[in-house]
């Protein structure tokens, strides 16, 4: 795979715009555009990903020496923006309106506009942000999807429709994990260099539109949640889901996440399945099979020491766990990825 620098001319336009904003150095890998940007604007980049027609992704993972505000439609006022803050603080707002929305990590939002609304994102100076913008035009997009095979699509051509008859539109979702899930995932493989993976980005970013659009098909009209919890109840849900990504090696328990998040069981278990699907021991033990995969395919660790690493200590129960969701077992495993 060669990357390389790029001819302006030959950018996508939502990173032209974005060059002529920010500047930077710009290389192409694989079809996929990097800005990256210079000391004296930050640090990090910006990433164009086109995924088919009609459909891009931005993504931005940079730290700004001062304020920006970009336009988030990119002058393509035909799309829909679905929204995605995964690190940091960003803040959303209409062109001909002053008042702004935060948009807090791991929360959705969907907009809308006008040419005389344009949708505007301001990121704060000094503050690391990460922020996925997932592009999809009304009609390249949205022509290309069968009502008969998906009905989501039916639901969300009938809800496009009724949007365009207003001039601007914004709604802010609820705090979703499995969006941040699969978007880590991606950002931990960004610098694999074969083309499986690069298409494994791809699909990933599917994946994403696609729980995009089912929470936001879910809370339009509403805007509420379907889990009966507060907000604030739903952030100590993803803070004590952190906890144990960041230390799957504790042995965790109902009662100290309670503690940890001030919840009670029963909100603790309502809130796992509402944002992961999951009971709250199923969720350990699958961050525990995903860090031991990780282990398996980038480290030298025997078997004993991912065990070991993970905070289990029966390596066949370990071994019975891994091949039930990787249908194969460990040994294997490790064999086939070294």
């Amino acid at each position: 795979m060669i990357e390389r620098q790029t001819n302006l001319d030959t950018l996508p336009k939502e990173l032209a715009i974005l060059h002529e904003y920010f500047g930077g150095l710009i290389s192409e890998e694989n079809d996929v555009f990097t800005i990256t940007l210079s000391p004296t604007v930050g640090s990090g980049y910006i990433r164009h990903t086109n995924l088919q027609a009609g459909l891009n992704v931005i993504d931005f993972d940079c730290k700004l020496n001062d304020d920006a505000a970009i336009c988030a439609g990119f002058s393509n006022f035909n799309t829909l923006q679905f929204i995605y803050c995964l690190h940091g603080n960003c803040f959303h707002g209409f062109a001909l309106h002053g008042h702004e929305v935060q948009i807090e990590p791991f929360q959705t939002a969907v907009v809308s506009c006008d040419t005389e609304n344009s949708s505007r994102l301001k990121i704060e100076k000094g503050i690391n942000c990460e922020l996925s913008i997932i592009l999809a035009d009304k009609n390249v997009y949205l022509s290309s999807l069968s009502e008969k095979e998906n009905p989501i699509s039916r639901k969300l051509k009938k809800q496009l429709f009724e949007l365009n008859k207003v001039k601007k539109f914004f709604h802010l979702g609820n705090y979703n994990l499995r969006i941040a899930e699969q978007l880590k995932h991606i950002k931990c493989k960004e610098h694999e260099n074969t083309i499986s993976h690069q298409l494994s980005k791809k699909g990933r970013y599917f994946i994403v539109l696609a729980k995009h659009i089912e929470q936001f098909l879910n809370e339009i009209g509403t805007n509420k949640n379907t889990s009966g919890l507060l907000r604030k109840e739903l952030k100590r849900i993803t803070e004590a889901s952190e906890f144990v990504q960041k230390s799957p090696e504790i042995q965790h328990t109902i009662k100290s996440l309670c503690s940890f998040s001030g919840l009670s069981p029963a909100k603790l278990q309502d809130g796992f399945k509402f944002m992961f699907e999951r009971t709250v021991s199923d969720y350990i033990r699958n961050v525990r099979l995903e860090k031991a995969e990780e282990l398996l395919r980038t480290t030298d660790l025997s078997i004993s020491e991912v065990v070991y690493t993970i905070g289990l200590t029966s390596r066949s129960y370990f071994c019975k766990i891994f091949k039930r969701k990787y249908d194969c077992r460990p040994k294997d495993y490790k064999y086939k990825n070294h």
